[in-house]
């Protein structure tokens, strides 16, 4: 399956729709819209992978992928997500980094889902995630799988 780099279009600034971060939150999408999603991971294999497990048609559509933080920075400025799902460890740079930068980016709008999916499952890289704003902190190789359950909550509206 191919990688999707900047599936959005440059102009692709369509309103958040309600909701804010934190409990209660509502999903970003208008209802009956896919679900926009940012996967910032450097592994082309497990990047694919993730699209393929990530794309439901009118639920969720995978619309970005970055490998480093520096591609996801600009992807969060140029673009509005739904949901983000982070990589800790990239090419170069920081999954942390790019997370304050989507909290302060999408400040003004409704926050989007971030979902950090990660080999460090450390405590202390745990913490530095959740501080950066992260809404889920998942181990790549034991919770893989609730990543899709994830958001397809938020694509429903029952938040985070």
């Amino acid at each position: 399956m191919p990688t999707v780099r900047h599936a959005a279009q440059p102009n692709d600034r369509r309103p958040a729709g309600r909701g804010a971060r934190g409990a209660g939150a509502a999903h970003a999408a208008a209802a009956g819209d896919e679900l926009r999603i940012l996967l910032i991971e450097d592994s082309r294999l497990l990047r694919d992978r993730m699209i393929g497990m990530l794309t439901v048609p009118g639920v969720l559509k995978v619309t970005g992928t970055a490998e480093t933080e520096q591609e996801a920075i600009g992807l969060i400025d140029a673009h509005d997500y739904d949901a983000l799902v982070v990589d800790v460890e990239l090419k170069q740079g920081s999954g942390i980094a790019a997370i304050r930068h989507a909290r302060r980016a999408f400040a003004a709008r409704s926050q989007p889902l971030i979902i950090v999916l990660t080999n460090y499952s450390l405590p202390t890289v745990e913490q530095r995630c959740m501080s950066a704003g992260a809404d889920h902190f998942l181990d790549k190789m034991q919770q893989f799988a609730q990543v899709r359950p994830l958001l397809e909550r938020r694509q429903r509206g029952d938040g985070h």
